[in-house]
């Protein structure tokens, strides 16, 4: 069991710990930079290939050829997430300096890209332009885990899956759209067409005018004390980026391994789409291909980026429903589902000869890509200890490129041998193994309750999961240690902390209050750390998994009511009466007080069916001033 004792704390305390819940603009700003950067990444999706083959690689190459993502993603994201999370300046923050210098490095050489008109230097420019995807993408989700209270972390990462559907639709209608421009159809002098020009200097634009936006608008939270003393005591340089990374690896949740195992599947099949689309509409539906050139493989090309366009679209709107179903049925179901309808899209499309049906199968794909950009890491963010998102999200991204890496080794050959050196033979296995993906994720068994995610969870919903913390307040009575149990109860089944909140009165015990039907509070801290020693001596690691323990001087009611701040994601409970309440009284002072001020749910606890007398005699029924009530939820427990 973990405890933390706060001793005499004021009533507005918490301030500083609790993340400020940010308005729907503000969040919208947050996230801008997803469609710059998203931007690029749909053009190495669906331009950069086409490119090779412009510049005269053959497509069994393609494999080998996009070496760079994977290899890039191996290993800058976790390193950066690792350092990212151990950075911290006044003005720059934690996350932004790497945001930053990933977009303009990616500016850079989307500029540069379309000028290349030999093999070897198009294939440094990707490493390049990987690596600075890479470098944004990673600390750009840590960013949205470390800014967001937990209760708008989903909404987060619902409007990360947006922009990001949105940034890849544009990159990919550019292609298609610029390419029937019929002044853009000359080409250079290395054979790339003007209109890829263009494209590759939208997304510069694009890339600089959203990320910067959104670095400048968007300040970090200020970390607390005992954070900035570990980051400065924290171990520097790459060795200790890497064992930060193993240490993180051998502690990782069940869950995260369980994701891990459909992600093999999933990710060689999705880099097999990516480089094979254009060659399989070529084969099937314009009879053209890279090697003969010309208007038609031009018109494959375009078309391409028109059904990775309309996937895209599909997952700008699918985003919006597929949290909530997550939340219902479970994430393992969800994801499940998506795998299998982007498994049937695949194969049909592998079939199709003609163009406009074509576009009916990215239907499938577009819920598979808002399944697979958001709910893996809104799981991860909600699961890992926040200090540590950084290099979680990092080992995510392990998952997703060690299957793209082996594909690029292991896939020419199977190209080659034995798909017959056709593109559409290499779609529909890239359905078929989508389909075994969907299959697995049905076969892993929902993790037990610890490693569930709060948020959302692997499996069915199972237990309450909506609240960061849990605030009771004690005197030590009866009737409180009642409350302090209920409210426990929630905690375990919310995987959330307990906070246990003892209030007094300043002064010496012969102030309490004895008057009939009136509230009575505890006077004296030593009183009161009493109280609130009784009151978790039987919580256990089984009842509640985090602990915290407050003593406050104050009012009772307000003590609460500071303690979880504005944060509507809190549970407050308080029993219906407490200690010297009226007879009469359906609802005591201090729980009323609560009700009527409180931002958050409030749980009443029905206190006043616990028979005092019979269960502590007459001590009891008459204690002394020194013992009498007024916790802030103690009398949370039952405040009068």
């Amino acid at each position: 069991m973990t405890t933390t004792t706060s001793d005499t704390v004021s009533t507005d305390v918490g301030q500083a710990e609790r993340r400020p819940l940010m308005t729907g603009r503000a969040l919208l700003m947050m996230n801008l930079g997803f469609f710059g950067v998203q931007f690029s990444f749909g053009l190495t999706q669906s331009a950069v290939n086409p490119l090779f083959l412009l510049i005269g690689a053959d497509p069994d190459q393609l494999p080998i050829l996009n070496l760079a993502g994977p290899v890039t993603g191996l290993l800058i994201q976790p390193l950066i997430g690792a350092i990212s999370d151990r950075t911290w300046h006044p003005r720059w923050g934690r996350r932004r300096p790497f945001i930053t210098a990933g977009a303009l490095l990616c500016a850079v050489i989307l500029f540069l890209f379309p000028f290349v008109g030999i093999l070897w230097l198009a294939v440094i420019c990707f490493w390049l332009l990987d690596a600075g995807n890479n470098t944004s993408m990673e600390p750009y989700r840590a960013f949205i885990s470390d800014r967001l209270p937990k209760s708008q972390l989903a909404r987060g990462f619902l409007t990360q899956s947006m922009f990001t559907g949105a940034g890849a639709v544009l990159a990919n209608l550019s292609l298609f759209i610029l390419q029937k421009v019929s002044a853009l159809q000359e080409e250079a002098g290395n054979g790339v067409p003007y209109w890829m020009y263009v494209c590759f200097m939208i997304g510069t634009v694009c890339i600089l005018l959203t990320v910067l936006t959104a670095m400048a608008r968007t300040r970090e939270l200020t970390p607390s004390d005992e954070e900035l003393a570990e980051m400065r005591n924290a171990p520097k340089g790459l060795h200790h980026a890497v064992a930060e990374i193993a240490d993180a690896v051998k502690s990782m949740p069940v869950a995260m391994h369980k994701i891990g195992v459909v992600f093999v599947f999933q990710w060689y099949a999705m880099f097999i789409y990516w480089q094979f689309l254009a060659v399989s509409l070529g084969e099937t539906i314009f009879d053209a291909n890279p090697e003969e050139g010309g208007p038609a493989w031009d018109a494959a090309i375009g078309w391409s980026g028109l059904e990775n366009a309309a996937y895209n679209f599909v997952t700008m709107v699918s985003a919006l429903f597929l949290v909530g179903f997550a939340r219902r049925i479970g994430a393992k179901r969800v994801h499940a589902v998506a795998l299998g309808l982007a498994a049937l899209a695949l194969v049909w499309l592998s079939r199709i000869d003609n163009q406009y049906v074509a576009l009916l199968p990215m239907i499938g794909v577009g819920i598979f890509w808002a399944s697979a950009v958001g709910i893996p890491y809104l799981m991860v963010a909600s699961m890992v200890p926040a200090k540590r998102t950084g290099v979680y999200m990092g080992i995510l991204n392990m998952m997703i490129v060690v299957p793209m890496l082996i594909q690029t080794v292991t896939f020419g050959w199977i190209f080659t041998h034995l798909l017959d050196g056709k593109g559409s033979n290499a779609i529909m296995l890239a359905g078929i193994l989508l389909g075994i993906g969907a299959l697995a994720m049905l076969w892993v068994n929902p993790p037990d309750e610890a490693d569930e995610s709060p948020i959302v969870p692997l499996g069915s919903r199972r237990s309450i999961t909506v609240y960061d913390r849990v605030v009771v307040g004690s005197d030590g009575t009866p009737t409180s240690l009642y409350a302090v149990d209920r409210a426990a109860e929630v905690a375990q089944a919310a995987q959330a902390r307990l906070v246990v909140v003892t209030a007094y009165r300043d002064g010496p015990a012969s102030a309490a209050n004895a008057v009939e039907g009136v509230h009575r509070d505890l006077y004296g801290a030593d009183v009161a750390r009493e109280a609130l020693t009784k009151s978790v001596t039987g919580l256990t690691r089984e009842r509640a998994r985090f602990i915290e323990q407050r003593l406050v001087a104050g009012d009772p009611a307000q003590a609460l009511l500071d303690t979880v701040g504005a944060n509507p994601a809190n549970l407050i409970v308080v029993g219906n009466r407490g200690l010297g309440a009226s007879q009469g009284q359906l609802l005591g002072s201090v729980p009323a007080n609560v009700v009527r001020n409180a931002v958050c749910d409030v749980l009443i606890v029905q206190t006043s069916a616990l028979d005092e007398e019979r269960m502590l005699g007459e001590e009891a029924a008459e204690p002394d001033a020194a013992s009498r009530s007024a916790a802030g939820g103690a009398q949370a427990a039952g405040p009068g």
